[in-house]
């Protein structure tokens, strides 16, 4: 009887030490879970500085589209207009103008909040298509020196646009004639995002 006790004593040792060489499922299934997460969340950030770049660059367009959109419908009476110009093959800037009295000759005012008051860094290429009331449409992609120009009304709807607008002359600001008819769709390197007639933008290609 006496020579038992050892033996069970072996036992529950051999069994402790089994335990401690391997990993339970729970721990496997946390592990795979955080693996996960990093791969959603870290790595793509680790693309380089490029991606990071136009991944803000899109930010920063989608943000002050929506902006835009806000001042148009606080400023009655008034002309807004959102622009996009690239200053640089790696250097773009964003715009909010407002325009209190159409045709006296004054180039519209920036309102721009600070933030945007200064170039965005990115070397990606954004195209642009938007379908015209008098029929065809206006597609391109914005190169050095160039920009795309978006007229909202009262209600914050995007109603008119046009390329390559002479910021610095109001006269080519009401002669923004090209009425649209449908969503304005934008394509760079990270794919589509849309503003639509309503004035609403959103990360996808335009419904």
């Amino acid at each position: 009887m006496s020579s038992f006790y050892p033996s069970l004593a072996q036992a529950k040792k051999s069994c402790s030490l089994s335990r401690q060489r391997g990993f339970t499922v729970v721990e496997l299934i946390v592990v795979i879970v955080l693996l996960g997460i990093l791969s959603a969340v870290a790595f793509p950030r680790l693309g380089g500085v490029s991606s990071y770049q136009d991944a803000s660059l899109r930010s920063s367009i989608l943000g002050s589209l929506k902006l835009a959109q806000k001042s148009a419908l606080a400023q009655h009476a008034s002309s807004v207009y959102w622009v996009l110009g690239r200053q640089a093959t790696d250097q773009w800037r964003i715009y909010i103008l407002l325009d209190t009295s159409v045709g006296d000759g004054a180039s519209p005012v920036e309102i721009s909040s600070a933030q945007l008051q200064k170039n965005i860094l990115a070397s990606t290429h954004i195209s642009y298509d938007v379908s015209l009331s008098v029929g065809g449409a206006l597609s391109s992609s914005i190169g050095v020196g160039e920009n795309i120009v978006v007229m909202y009304n009262q209600l914050g709807d995007m109603v008119r646009v046009k390329s390559n607008v002479a910021l610095s002359s109001e006269a080519s600001f009401p002669s923004l004639a090209q009425a649209v008819n449908s969503s304005l769709q934008f394509t760079d390197s990270r794919g589509g995002f849309c503003l639509s007639l309503t004035g609403y933008n959103y990360e996808s290609t335009c419904r």
